[in-house]
């Protein structure tokens, strides 16, 4: 497993991040407008890290070795008044070595991480997850009445870690479970638990959705939600 350390400015969160998944974010409070302020003037690169709202006391430092996710500035745009709206790609997985005074705002010395290599065939795990994810899609899209749904503007990715993270950052699951994915670096793992993950979800949504479209039909039945 290829890892690397770095000095990383850290913006804890009540959220997830995962590696290519596209994330906005408001930037406000003061210290956060240093952080951003100091990462576009160098490699635009910060870490964002899950911490509970129940932690948010001081600066709401997470635990070292905890897990978080790097990511880059791709967007930014400031505001007359000093706030910002940026937009971030999430780049490499990272653990919490320990943290490094001198700033306002958090950063720490963190450690880069992957997956463990993978020799396994998961072709078929890969389809049926896309399959599945699809299915989300669609049920989500019928329940919208057609209005296309954030995830359906992502490129799903080939190879089995990418697209194990993508999938898991449009889980609509608890914020705790989400971690423990980020966490995991058994690729074949983590596909099969968000096939798990998935196979739940597509029957409440296609449940759900075929309620809704029954309801617009004032009882009078329909087509079945639509699969993809």
């Amino acid at each position: 497993m290829d890892s690397t350390s770095r000095l990383l400015p850290l913006f804890p969160l009540p959220m997830v991040q995962f590696p290519g998944a596209v994330t906005p974010l408001h930037i406000f409070e003061p210290r956060y407008r240093k952080l951003l302020k100091d990462v576009m003037a160098s490699d635009k690169t910060f870490g964002i890290i899950y911490r509970s709202d129940e932690s948010d006391a001081g600066l709401g430092a997470p635990p070292r070795g905890g897990v978080g996710c790097s990511v880059e500035v791709v967007a930014a745009e400031e505001l007359p008044d000093g706030r910002s709206n940026i937009l971030c790609l999430g780049s490499r997985r990272f653990r919490l070595l320990e943290y490094v005074e001198g700033e306002a705002y958090l950063q720490a010395e963190v450690e880069f991480f992957d997956d463990e290599p993978n020799l396994a065939d998961l072709t078929q795990e890969v389809e049926h997850a896309v399959s599945l994810f699809k299915r989300v899609i669609a049920a989500g899209r019928l329940l919208k009445d057609g209005g296309r749904t954030a995830a359906e503007i992502v490129d799903l990715p080939g190879d089995p870690q990418s697209l194990s993270c993508i999938v898991c950052s449009y889980l609509d699951i608890d914020v705790p479970e989400k971690q423990e994915l980020l966490q995991l670096v058994d690729t074949g793992e983590r596909l099969r638990r968000v096939i798990a993950l998935l196979e739940r979800l597509v029957l409440d949504y296609e449940r759900r959705a075929f309620i809704h479209q029954l309801s617009k039909n004032n009882g009078h039945g329909g087509p079945a939600p639509e699969r993809f």
